[in-house]
C-alpha cells in the first residue's frame, strides 16, 4: 500500500491564501545550523498554489502535491523547530543532519533527505516518496531522544520555547 495520495491539481491550484509553512533544504555557502533551510516570511506564509521552491533548480511548473496524513498537534513551525531547534544562531541537538548549507550532498544529504526527516522523524509518517530516483536513496535513521516523561523515543523532539526569539533579541540588546 502506498503511504501517500496525490492531491489533484485542481484542488490545490486555487488555494492562494498564505496559510502554509514551506519546509525545504538546499546547498549554500554557509556553515551555520539550518542555514540551508530558509525560514523567512515567504516560507512561513506560503500559499499552497505557489510554484516557488526552496531550491533554485526545482521546476515549479511541474509541482505535484501529496498527502501523507494530518496532525492536530504538530504544525509546520513545530516541525521546523524539531529539526532546527528554532534558532540558527545556537548549537542545537542534531536531527539527522545540521542542515547547514555546506552539509549539502546531492546524493546523501539533500532536499529529499530533509523531507524524509520531517515525515519520518517529526510526524512519524512514512518517508517514502514518489519516484525521485537517485537523489532519494537515503533511508533516514531518526535519533534516539528522551521525552520529558523519561521515555526514549526514536524521533526528533520539538524543543519547548521558553521565550520568543524577539524577547531573546531584546534581552541581548539590553545587556550590551
Amino acid at each position: 500500500k502506498v503511504p501517500f495520495v496525490q492531491v489533484p491539481k485542481e484542488k490545490w491550484t486555487k488555494q492562494s491564501n498564505s496559510k502554509c509553512v514551506q519546509l525545504g533544504y538546499g546547498g549554500a555557502a554557509c556553515p551555520s545550523v539550518c542555514c540551508g533551510s530558509p525560514h523567512g516570511n515567504d516560507n512561513t506564509n506560503y500559499a499552497l498554489n505557489s510554484r516557488h521552491a526552496v531550491i533554485g533548480n526545482a521546476m515549479g511548473d511541474a509541482k505535484q502535491l501529496f498527502l501523507y496524513g494530518v496532525s492536530d498537534s504538530i504544525n509546520g513551525m513545530d516541525a521546523y523547530r524539531a529539526v532546527c531547534g528554532g534558532s540558527t544562531t545556537k548549537a542545537m541537538p542534531t536531527c539527522v543532519s545540521k542542515w547547514a548549507g555546506t552539509d549539502y550532498n546531492p546524493l546523501t544529504n539533500n532536499c529529499n533527505t530533509f523531507t524524509s526527516t520531517i515525515l519520518k522523524c517529526v510526524y512519524g509518517l512514512s518517508d517514502a516518496k514518489p519516484n525521485l530516483g537517485i537523489s532519494d536513496m537515503v533511508n533516514v535513521a531518526c535519533p534516539m531522544e528522551k521525552r520529558d516523561d523519561g521515555m526514549d523515543v526514536q524521533q526528533c523532539l520539538i524543543p519547548v520555547m521558553t521565550t520568543s526569539l524577539s524577547d531573546a533579541a531584546g534581552e541581548v540588546m539590553a545587556d550590551e
